[in-house]
């Protein structure tokens, strides 16, 4: 018999603490993304050449039932504008090292592994010059150097998804907004269990 109740409040613990996990789950990826982000405006400050978080995968389903999806790479130019050759960290620029430190990955086996967290599909990113679909590019001054297209009411707009929150019915998601001038607004979206917040800034600025 106290074994039986003992299980039952571990049950009922669990349940209260689930909802819980799955937005520090949520909010440690957003972050990531974030921080990525930030790092690399600022490398490309320092090192004076561009730099790219060049996103590979996303959860374009969304589906509740599925494995969470999402990895991005992040990298350097060989130039400060126009790169033809991006290196993915730690800078070697030969493609021979360990390319680890640039690698992200929030699906099932990688190295960011978040349960039920997905990026959800990014906008149309055409990027700047040629071969630069699907990056947010970084010029020396700190600039986003995508198009002006690449942007929606002044931003590039990312989201990471909790998907469990979605089989049971909620919304709970993070959007980070990427502004012209490489500031990044990082958004808790409003739910009937998480309260809306706001973290960072992103200033609509033209260069």
């Amino acid at each position: 018999m106290a074994i039986a109740i003992v299980g039952i409040l571990a049950g009922i613990g669990w349940t209260n603490i689930q909802p819980e996990v799955d937005r520090f789950r949520m909010m440690k990826a957003a972050r990531l993304l974030h921080a990525d982000l930030q790092s690399l405006r600022a490398l490309a400050i320092a090192t004076n050449r561009e730099t790219r978080v060049h996103f590979l995968l996303a959860d374009s389903a969304l589906d509740p039932a599925d494995v969470q999806l999402g990895e991005w790479l992040l990298q350097v130019g060989n130039r400060s504008s126009n790169s033809s050759e991006w290196d993915t960290l730690p800078v070697d620029m030969n493609g021979e090292g360990d390319n680890s430190a640039g690698e992200r990955s929030l699906s099932p086996g990688g190295a960011d592994e978040v349960p039920h967290i997905s990026l959800a599909p990014w906008p149309t990113l055409v990027g700047p010059g040629t071969d630069n679909a699907d990056s947010i590019v970084f010029s020396p001054r700190g600039w986003v150097a995508n198009p002006a297209t690449d942007f929606s009411s002044g931003y590039v707009d990312l989201r990471i998804v909790n998907k469990r929150a979605l089989g049971e019915g909620r919304t709970e998601e993070v959007t980070l907004s990427v502004s012209r001038g490489g500031l990044t607004r990082l958004e808790v979206g409003a739910s009937s269990m998480l309260p809306a917040t706001s973290v960072g800034v992103g200033e609509v600025t033209t260069p």
